[in-house]
């Protein structure tokens, strides 16, 4: 009669633990892999609700053995040579989760070659106590996580190639034509840079020139902004109207930051 040892399910706790944080605490996207080679789940970076592409790989280990070299600062993890290989020629960077069931904490550590020490058997590395598995380490893995370069370059023809804004509408022919989220427009040239563009016109750059209209009570005022530079011949600014030259100069202002504001894009 087969048995179930109890370091099985110190194991599963551990992977069931770690499942959880990655949910709850960094609203990440968890993903156990049924065939573990090394490697017990990829975790997906998410930004704002959307899912990046982003990946990483974890090796998760739990239960008191894996705490018996530690101090205040850290804990040495130690492992076999062919999981240190596999893992290092690996597409995606991968990470050593250490869990205490004890604790509940889970300390994670990114496996390069400049953090292992190579041994006569097995390897070593260590694992610093701050490193934990909770949103505050959040930026820290993003930035450790890979994203396939296929799926890098299908994005990059599809998003502002200043801020990552979503594509809207594009097409070909006679005339070249893109539009974006974040309000850059491309029509043959460009008719609206992105608000992240380094380029984009300041509002001095424009010179207003005012016209009065109308006579008595209907008399208005127009401002017509003219680009000074050629950054300001990118974005060209509407005419204006106001019942007085300042209202009429205050619409044309409204307007320059409507176009200025910064949405940064969900990724």
């Amino acid at each position: 009669m087969p048995r179930v040892s109890s370091s099985h399910h110190t194991e599963r706790l551990g992977v069931h633990a770690v499942a959880k944080k990655v949910h709850e605490d960094l609203r990440w996207i968890f993903r156990p892999q049924d065939e573990d080679f090394g490697i017990d789940a990829q975790i997906e970076v998410v930004v704002d609700y959307v899912p990046t592409g982003r990946l990483i790989g974890a090796q998760i280990k739990s239960g008191p053995s894996y705490f018996n070299e530690e101090d205040s600062n850290g804990i040495v993890f130690r492992g076999a040579l062919s999981h240190l290989d596999y893992w290092l020629q690996h597409d995606l960077p991968i990470i050593v989760i250490l869990y205490d069931p004890s604790s509940q904490i889970a300390y994670w550590q990114h496996v390069t070659p400049k953090r292992v020490t190579r041994l006569a058997e097995g390897w070593k590395m260590w694992i610093p106590r701050q490193q934990k598995l909770e949103a505050v380490q959040a930026p820290t893995l993003e930035t450790i996580a890979a994203r396939n370069e296929y799926f890098r370059a299908v994005a990059s023809e599809f998003t502002c190639p200043h801020c990552g804004a979503a594509l809207l509408e594009r097409a070909g022919g006679d005339i070249d034509y893109e539009s974006y989220a974040c309000g850059y427009l491309v029509q043959d040239t460009c008719q609206r840079p992105c608000p992240f563009d380094p380029a984009f016109p300041k509002y001095e750059e424009y010179t207003l020139e005012f016209h009065e209209c109308g006579s008595g009570p209907e008399k208005t005022w127009l401002c017509i902004p003219i680009p000074a530079t050629s950054a300001a011949k990118r974005l060209r600014l509407s005419p204006a109207t106001g019942k007085t030259k300042e209202e009429a100069e205050q619409v044309a202002r409204a307007e320059y930051a409507r176009c200025r504001t910064k949405r940064r894009p969900r990724r």
